[in-house]
């Protein structure tokens, strides 16, 4: 086990490993196997039908369907359980529906287009779902995007809007429409959970160019710079983001979730970059300086007070993640050697990812569940602590895989495959994090951490 003592600042080199020369595209067989997935659990449930809502926040099980979301308006995926499928698309997005990677009936459905566009061919929802044969006998699966059931006691909950489910339980009742989000996004049993190599090169595509535009953030940053100026180093261009970017600088950070703007980076000055695109999220915070003595005088001792024992946290995490190690040791590691009422974090340390940065998350206190082969999770824990300093931020995701998917992924996508390999070896012999065999980092940056922003050499390890 890492601990703090066993950490250091050291001279580090700047890894680049490039990008991807072409975008994975999942192959049809994929969406194929998704769909029986489905009607394999609509069977264990009794289901007759399943309701997939999407918008454009909110679409990764419809997308995990249909190979596409919604770009601003709603959307309704309905499948039955003989597999036949309807599609609910508004003006401007029902041309998308031709591209469906499952066989689908579009149907248009102006009441998801924008205000005040045409409605001269409106249905009222009641219309459809006689067109689909809903009856008042079926039993109906609600899909949003919220764990409310199992986790939050009521399956009659749903984050799906009401003016659908209402019309849908005037049907069926209240009883005979729950929400089977777990279906999807369940950390134990959902269908999405665990993916094969060709999900996971699709999701290193993204977790590639998102961790790429941090990292040439990092490399510009310097103090006279606007944030908007400094986002603009990001190489993403046009890619579908999973987050919105943050290139923030000062006491900005305490707001939290804002944009970039034109506040500009002192020195001394806390510091963050995050960016998100379909696959993976990294983010680094620390302080625009170059060393201790560049911050106020009371933050001086961050190093010795916040960095070290957060990366050795970071480390041990990392050393963790293998094939049948239980989520809920994982928790009380974080808990034991990192306590939360004094380094004050509090959401899940660590969490699964897909199109979405945050899927579900299998770590909490006394979890049951499993690392298992295919699951993609990100290293995400964040402490809170007093304003002073910069609450230390060190995200990225990996893959887990097993011999037989590596071997796949190697065969089918040997530059993923080398690229993932080369962050390994980076993490194992230059940072000396001794990560296992089954870990594919999916970030160029994973486990590299600089958190003097200004100092571009010096980096943390775990001393040889």
């Amino acid at each position: 086990m890492v601990n703090a003592n066993d950490i250091q600042y050291t001279q580090v080199p700047e890894p680049f490993w490039g990008l991807p020369k072409e975008m994975p595209r999942i192959p049809d067989s994929v969406y194929c196997n998704r769909l029986q997935k489905l009607l394999t659990k609509m069977q264990e449930r009794n289901l007759d039908f399943i309701f997939i809502y999407a918008d454009r926040e909110h679409y990764g099980n419809f997308d995990y369907l249909v190979g596409y979301g919604p770009r601003f308006e709603e959307a309704l995926l309905v499948i039955n359980k003989e597999g036949d499928s309807w599609t609910l698309l508004g003006n401007e997005c029902l041309g998308l529906a031709n591209y469906s990677r499952i066989p689908t009936e579009k149907i248009l459905f102006q009441s998801f287009s924008l205000p005040n566009q045409p409605i001269d061919k409106l249905k009222s929802l009641d219309q459809v779902l006689n067109q689909i044969g809903l009856l008042s006998t079926h039993k109906v699966g609600l899909v949003g995007w919220k764990l409310m059931y199992p986790n939050y006691g009521n399956a009659f909950e749903s984050d799906i809007p009401s003016f659908i489910t209402d019309r849908i339980r005037a049907v069926v009742g209240k009883e005979q429409a729950m929400n089977v989000t777990d279906l999807f996004i369940d950390p134990e049993s959902g269908i999405r959970v665990i993916n094969d190599a060709h999900e996971i090169a699709y999701f290193e595509y993204g977790a590639t160019y998102a961790s790429d535009s941090a990292q040439q953030i990092l490399i510009n940053a310097r103090t006279g710079l606007t944030e908007v100026e400094l986002s603009q180093f990001a190489t993403y261009g046009a890619l579908p983001t999973s987050a919105f970017p943050k290139v923030i600088s000062g006491n900005r950070l305490d707001m939290g979730m804002v944009s970039p703007t034109t506040n500009k980076i002192k020195l001394g000055e806390r510091f963050q970059v995050s960016m998100a695109l379909l696959g993976g999220l990294t983010c680094r915070k620390g302080f625009a300086a170059y060393t201790e003595v560049d911050l106020a005088s009371e933050a001086r001792d961050y190093m010795e007070r916040f960095m070290k024992p957060y990366y050795a946290l970071v480390c041990n995490w990392y050393e963790m993640m293998e094939v049948g190690t239980n989520c809920g040791n994982i928790y009380n590691m974080v808990e034991t050697t990192f306590p939360k009422a004094q380094y004050g974090w509090y959401l899940n340390p660590g969490h699964l990812i897909a199109i979405e940065e945050w899927l579900s998350s299998p770590i909490y206190k006394d979890s049951p569940i499993t690392i298992k082969s295919g699951m993609c999770i990100q290293m995400d824990i964040i402490p809170s602590v007093p304003s002073a300093y910069a609450s230390p931020n060190c995200e990225d995701g990996i893959a887990i895989a097993d011999e037989k998917l590596r071997g796949e992924i190697k065969e089918l996508y040997p530059d993923v495959y080398e690229r993932m390999e080369n962050r390994r070896n980076f993490m194992r012999d230059v940072l000396n994090i001794q990560v296992k065999p089954e870990v594919l980092p999916l970030s160029n940056l994973a486990g590299l951490y600089r958190p003097f922003v200004l100092n571009k050499d010096m980096a943390l390890t775990v001393k040889k």
